[in-house]
């Protein structure tokens, strides 16, 4: 009678621990198979000449924020979306209009309107 008794305690408990198993084993991979924010460290500025291209993420519901992603030589990195670069590549990005064949438009530097220098005779 005992022996029975410490077999079905001894069956029950595996029993919950299978479920338990899958029940952690699920949420822990819901968690894991749920992204965040690719960047988390964020630069402020880059030399715009070695940008090849970038990639402009906007607000989700997995990542509160916009993600400018930039492909450099070798590695990417973040722009912050709130400084002077990343301003001015999302107002050019908003003005072609979110055209992923045209976004090599926004990397091209403008020149600055300077004085013409006079020739030399």
């Amino acid at each position: 009678m005992a022996f029975r008794t410490l077999q079905s305690n001894v069956c029950l408990l595996l029993l919950i621990s299978i479920c338990l198993h899958f029940i952690t084993d699920n949420g822990t991979t819901a968690m894991s198979h749920r992204e965040k924010c690719e960047c988390v460290e964020e630069t402020g500025s880059v030399q715009w000449r070695k940008v090849t291209d970038y990639t402009i993420r906007q607000k989700e519901p997995l990542c509160n924020k916009v993600q400018i992603i930039l492909q450099l030589p070798g590695k990417q990195a973040c722009l912050n979306p709130d400084s002077k670069q990343g301003e001015k590549l999302q107002k050019c990005w908003k003005k072609i209009k979110f055209n992923t064949q045209r976004r090599k438009v926004c990397l091209q530097l403008k020149k600055k309107n300077r004085p013409k220098k006079p020739k030399r005779l």
